[in-house]
């Protein structure tokens, strides 16, 4: 079955209880085994020709081409393409595998689309099901679609609230995160770690995804009606809860020993949850000091 652009849907099912974030829907209808890939879609292209070593870092998100091309289309278009890759490489990545770890991949991920995101089993659960068939190569591999698919959720929930601005950003984000680690499933060029740190700093550590979400979730939830007055409020709002997920989930990376400094430089500066800091209009307040 060859994948239709712009033939993904979306539902959002839409809560205030902190609990129980925004819940996004994706419907898709895949043929795995009959599946076929279209041709390269434009952000494809401008993937790989932005993925060249000679390529210079980009302190600012807008000016990356990535951005400059999704920003120019409606929410729903700009996840499909983004969703297009990610299916992409999960198939690219499941025809590696016998016909018995290709069932037992599908019903993870299938396991995973379906559970509202509160609901999630943990990263170590996870991991323990995927390393009954699977390398730490592959489930590196998965783990990065999975948690590109969850920056695509993310865009869509939240992007009447934070704007179409902010969720391009995260679905950027996703972008990024998909393309991390080894490449040689998808028959592209091997990156070493400090060539993937070199090109973007967008998830410094992709250990670190859970918690980034869990902040961007509280950052949208705890938010005041006309957004923050300056990053220095989220950030102090934010900081206990984080500290009580950590604590209570046992999170080991980011240490809880260093959150809070960790947590300033997310806000500050992280693609993917200073994306979600809404701010009121109040331009000389817009920084997070010292």
């Amino acid at each position: 079955m060859q994948i239709q652009r712009n033939k993904i849907k979306f539902t959002t099912r839409t809560t205030n209880d902190i609990e129980a974030p925004n819940h996004t829907t994706i419907n898709i209808s895949l043929d795995f085994d009959n599946w076929v890939a279209t041709p390269k879609s434009q952000l494809e292209l401008i993937i790989e020709q932005s993925t060249s070593t000679e390529k210079p870092f980009l302190p600012i998100l807008e000016d990356y081409p990535e951005y400059k091309h999704l920003i120019r289309l409606n929410i729903e278009n700009a996840a499909n393409e983004v969703l297009e890759l990610v299916i992409k490489r999960y198939m690219l990545l499941r025809i590696t595998l016998s016909h018995e770890n290709k069932i037992n991949l599908d019903k993870i991920l299938k396991e995973y689309i379906e559970t509202p995101p509160h609901c999630k089993e943990d990263k170590e659960k996870l991991k323990n099901k995927l390393t009954r068939f699977l390398g730490k190569e592959k489930i590196a591999a998965f783990q990065h679609i999975k948690n590109a698919y969850s920056c695509i959720s993310l865009a869509i929930a939240n992007h009447q609230i934070l704007g179409a601005n902010t969720a391009i950003k995260i679905l950027f984000g996703g972008l990024y995160t998909l393309y991390l680690g080894d490449q040689r499933f998808f028959n592209e060029k091997i990156k070493t770690r400090s060539e993937v740190a070199a090109e973007g700093g967008i998830a410094r550590n992709e250990h670190y995804f859970a918690i980034k979400q869990k902040a961007c979730e509280l950052l949208n939830t705890l938010a005041p009606q006309e957004g923050w007055s300056q990053e220095l409020d989220a950030y102090k709002a934010i900081l206990p809860e984080i500290k009580k997920h950590i604590t209570k989930n046992n999170i080991r990376r980011p240490a809880l020993t260093s959150i809070e400094k960790t947590l300033r430089r997310w806000i500050k500066n992280d693609p993917i949850v200073s994306a979600a800091v809404k701010i009121a209009h109040f331009p000389a307040l817009n920084s997070l000091t010292d």
